[in-house]
């Protein structure tokens, strides 16, 4: 049984005092939690969540959905971009895995692209949304924007031809990507991964620094460039320089161990600088 002891509740608002010192933070889009995010952009592709008047035929729906969220409300802010792009990756990394080549292996996303958990993900803490994204990610976002652009042309236009850039992405792109993604396992004394970007140019010595190294492939050889400056951050990498030539390998993993033992025998002074090693002993 409940008694009054004559003691007063205590107050269900702050004093007056706390309410001028404290002032309310200013509500955007841009503070709403990554989950919250995450739920109204996957119901913007739910055509029962969202329904639209406009609706015709259910697969063009489907698409321009997917187009409205890759083109129009990735631009929002950067939780936006972080948590849509997150979700059309989802979306089209299986189709991605099925048109990687034969033998080759494919690892685009090693972990999620947003924890919906992450405290972290707030804007001062964000950087550059680029700048830890691995190689295959990049090509992988690439084949996506290819790809929703040719879904909706084919919509569109039943004469719409497709494009050679897909089978672009799979043939060049997305082994050098790999294999440049593979460098990080090599020892440090030939690699190194630093969080902090070098400034100034690039020396002729190792180690060398990982985010400024590129891959490219041509038949038979795998050559590995230096750039000025680092690759994924800039349009503009500014000049390469050659550093070493290996031969390919069936697998991108047996051509990376070419790349380690080539980049070993530099180390002894066995090779030059932009020289070819073609696996014999």
């Amino acid at each position: 049984m409940y008694r009054h002891n004559g003691t007063p509740p205590p107050p269900y608002y702050p004093p007056a005092a706390s309410l001028s010192q404290s002032r309310p933070k200013v509500a955007s889009l841009s503070s709403l939690p990554v989950h919250l995010v995450h739920r109204i952009l996957i119901f913007t592709l739910d055509e029962k969540a969202t329904p639209s008047r406009f609706q015709s035929d259910s697969e063009e729906e489907r698409i321009r959905r997917i187009w409205n969220l890759f083109r129009g409300l990735r631009g929002i802010s950067r939780i936006f971009w972080l948590v849509a792009t997150s979700i059309l990756r989802e979306i089209y990394l299986p189709h991605y895995l099925s048109q990687v080549r034969s033998g080759y292996s494919s690892d685009p996303c090693p972990f999620p692209s947003v924890y919906m958990g992450d405290l972290s993900l707030q804007l001062p803490n964000l950087g550059n949304v680029y700048k830890e994204r691995r190689r295959e990610t990049a090509v992988l976002d690439k084949f996506i924007a290819v790809h929703v652009g040719e879904e909706l042309r084919k919509v569109e236009s039943v004469l719409s031809e497709g494009t050679e850039s897909e089978r672009d992405i799979f043939n060049r792109l997305q082994p050098s990507s790999r294999i440049e993604d593979l460098l990080v396992t090599l020892p440090p004394h030939l690699i190194i991964c630093s969080n902090s970007w070098p400034t100034p140019i690039p020396r002729r010595s190792l180690p060398l620094s990982h985010c400024l190294l590129s891959v490219h492939l041509t038949p038979t050889w795998c050559q590995l460039y230096i750039n000025a400056r680092p690759i994924l951050l800039t349009r503009d990498p500014g000049g390469r320089e050659l550093v070493i030539e290996v031969r390919r390998e069936r697998t991108l993993e047996s051509t990376t161990r070419n790349l380690e033992n080539g980049l070993s025998r530099m180390a002894k002074r066995e090779i030059e600088w932009g020289g070819r090693y073609s696996g014999q002993t």
